[in-house]
């Protein structure tokens, strides 16, 4: 792997809670997967790798997602079709995203300035938000060359720790400027000079994927995603250029490769003022190697529900068909270059019927993932002809590029988390939550029993019906039970399948049917009649991802967590299915009331499943510390298990809201 490939692609974790140094590159993909458990479901021949279980299930629907979509997609026809599907997927996009913000004074100023040899340069500080501080070089032609005013390129990084510095996305604003273009590079969170996660000498404890990971999981709770950051800033930055007098405010485009490639996927869909785009290195498809192989990427890359209601990455490339839309690809890159091919022949199809086939085109380098020569020289000559006419070859000169210092917009600190007044994207959410608060509160003021069950129904996904329990094998002290296709609970009983009892107690741990709390209460006298039920993905069907997704913040399934994600599911929605299976199948085969006791974070599902089923359990105990949302908000490195987290959930409720509601209720155990 080149130098060149390696800084464009330095995504290095820092330490996992101060626990280990972590170094991993953007294209992690999944771990290998583990030799196959030696559970019952392996022995009995149900899953030949636990672990995987929930993979399969995931990829199984993504199958089927697939499917839809191309049904979908066939069944655009005439222009009237394609602006219906594109209305339908924006908003569905913008609602994914969660609430923005007002357009508030950018408060721009520009901080420094120089000229080279054929370009002049800006550096610039504005507000996006009210103290969220955004940095940014904007290159210039010099007026001698060319007359201003001047179509201007937003250049958006990909994952760079020194961001707008990097000198393959300087030299993308340099190439505009040299050529009559303006370039505007700007940093992204948590990269350049917006590091957010500091340590007192302002250098980053986590920078780049693993800091968008951060804010992504804390973002998950208040219904945004890192990508509501990114794409609000990229918004502004237009606000920025399109204040500018020497700017033509209808020609702005947006380009850049990998993260910047997302980022400009995002806002080419969903900014009616870009009039033009070319993404590179980031375009392929969920429907393959990206989640077969590859594995879910950065928290950004993925937006909740997606898939569910339809928008795959070729839609991004037609959300706002018929504008000018170049797509850049690499042979060799991790995001598969043939996927990427396939999205583009769907997106051509929809410009073709538009009438407008001209107005999209592919550049593939026979490279490995990076910002090419060839990429970059190709992206600037589309801007070219669509914002000039100028249907000219154009090269790479042999212009200076700018030091980082050159390119620093913060002359006394280093990052803009320093500035006074400064805010980071968690301070964001921790408002955000907090203004949530009193709105919820007021709904569990006296709340029906059936308005809270389908409160939590509603957000933590759980189906209207629940499915059936099927007994699918038993060994020992082992019965296993399918709740889904393909999904099977192994639960640990102390009795015999055709016992009668008045009274038993389920058992949920986020560790498994052995923990050691469990081991305990089925040792002692007079314990009763115990099923301890190994929900999906806990105990041995825990998946075990690599640590792309930092395992002490966010569990050892986050990349699961992110099929799950994207599919528009939640894995506490989806153990609550399980839960209230397996408890009906009880309370029928037996005839006993039942009592529920859970441990650790699978408190979560037993306060969720007591709320959304209210005649299930006759008490709900809750064993071990079970944090609100909020509290693992307001905390700068988590740990947020992803799959406990919900979508949104503090738009509703938090775990404090549902344990008051119970009291109430008489089914809280202290």
């Amino acid at each position: 792997m080149s130098k060149q490939i390696i800084r464009l692609t330095s995504r290095f974790f820092a330490f996992a809670l101060c626990v280990a140094a972590i170094f991993c590159l953007h294209s992690v993909g999944y771990s290998a997967d583990p030799a196959p458990s030696q559970s019952i479901l392996a022995s009995k021949g149900l899953c030949e790798n636990p672990k995987g279980m929930m993979r399969a299930k995931f990829l199984a629907e993504i199958a089927d997602a697939e499917k839809e979509w191309i049904a979908n997609y066939e069944a655009i026809e005439t222009k009237e079709d394609v602006e219906a599907y594109q209305k339908a997927r924006r908003e569905a996009f913008k609602n994914a995203l969660g609430p923005m913000w007002e357009r508030t004074p950018l408060n721009a100023k520009v901080t420094g300035q120089g000229v080279k040899e054929k370009y002049r340069y800006e550096n610039i500080v504005f507000e996006s938000i009210p103290g969220v501080y955004v940095t940014g070089t904007l290159f210039l032609p010099l007026e001698e060359l060319f007359k201003g005013p001047y179509p201007a390129m937003t250049v958006v990084c990909g994952h760079s720790s020194n961001g707008k510095a990097y000198e393959l996305y300087q030299s993308v604003g340099v190439l505009a400027a040299v050529n009559g273009l303006a370039g505007f590079v700007v940093d992204p969170i948590d990269q350049g000079e917006r590091h957010q996660y500091l340590k007192e000498d302002e250098k980053p404890v986590y920078e780049t994927v693993a800091a968008h990971n951060l804010v992504q999981a804390g973002s998950i709770l208040v219904g945004r995603n890192t990508a509501t950051f990114e794409v609000w800033d990229i918004m502004r930055a237009i606000d920025y250029l399109q204040s500018r007098p020497d700017i033509v405010a209808d020609k702005i485009g947006v380009c850049g490769t990998s993260g910047g490639g997302t980022q400009t996927a995002y806002i080419m869909s969903l900014d009616d003022r870009v009039a033009l785009a070319a993404p590179s290195c980031y375009i392929c498809s969920f429907f393959n190697n990206l989640t077969k192989k590859l594995g879910p990427q950065d928290g950004e890359q993925n937006i909740f529900g997606q898939l569910a209601f339809g928008m795959d990455h070729a839609d991004y490339l037609f959300l706002r068909a018929p504008i000018p839309t170049l797509m850049c690809c690499a042979t060799k890159d991790f995001f598969n270059c043939d996927d990427g091919w396939r999205s583009y022949r769907y997106a051509a199809r929809i410009f073709s019927r538009l009438h407008y086939s001209n107005r999209i085109s592919i550049v593939e380098k026979d490279a490995e993932h990076a910002y090419s020569e060839e990429a970059r020289v190709a992206t600037i000559r589309w801007a070219l002809l669509w914002f000039t006419g100028r249907n000219e070859e154009i090269v790479e000169h042999d212009q200076p590029l700018l030091t980082e210092e050159e390119m620093r917009s913060l002359k006394d600190v280093k990052s803009v988390m320093s500035l006074p007044g400064a805010k980071s994207s968690r301070d964001l959410n921790i408002e955000l939550a907090q203004s949530l608060k009193p709105e919820r509160q007021k709904k569990w003021d006296g709340i029906t029993a059936e308005a809270a069950a389908k409160l939590v129904r509603d957000r933590a996904i759980v189906r209207a019906e629940t499915p059936e329990a099927k007994v699918v094998a038993e060994e020992g002290d082992d019965v296993v039970f399918e709740t889904d296709s393909n999904v099977y609970l192994t639960t640990r009983v102390n009795f015999k399948s055709d016992e009668k009892f008045d009274e038993m107690t389920i058992r949920i741990s986020d560790v498994g049917r052995t923990s050691e709390p469990t081991n305990a209460a089925f040792a002692a006298e007079n314990c009763g009649k115990i099923a301890a039920v190994e929900l999906r993905g806990y105990g041995d069907t825990q998946a075990v991802g690599s640590s792309y997704y930092i395992h002490a913040h966010f569990g050892t399934d986050g990349l699961d967590n992110c099929l799950a994600y994207v599919l528009g599911k939640t894995y506490v929605g989806m153990r609550v299915d399980d839960l209230l299976a397996v408890a009906n199948y009880y309370r029928e085969k037996t005839g006993a009331k039942i009592k529920l006791e859970a441990e650790g974070y699978a408190g979560t599902v037993a306060l969720v499943a007591a709320t959304a089923s209210p005649d299930a359990f006759e008490s709900v105990k809750l064993i071990g510390e079970l944090p609100t949302w909020e509290a693992q908000l307001a905390k700068p490195y988590g740990p947020i298990p992803l799959t406990n987290t919900i979508h949104g959930v503090l738009n509703d409720f938090d775990v404090d809201d549902l344990i008051g509601y119970l009291k109430k209720l008489g089914k809280i155990v202290e």
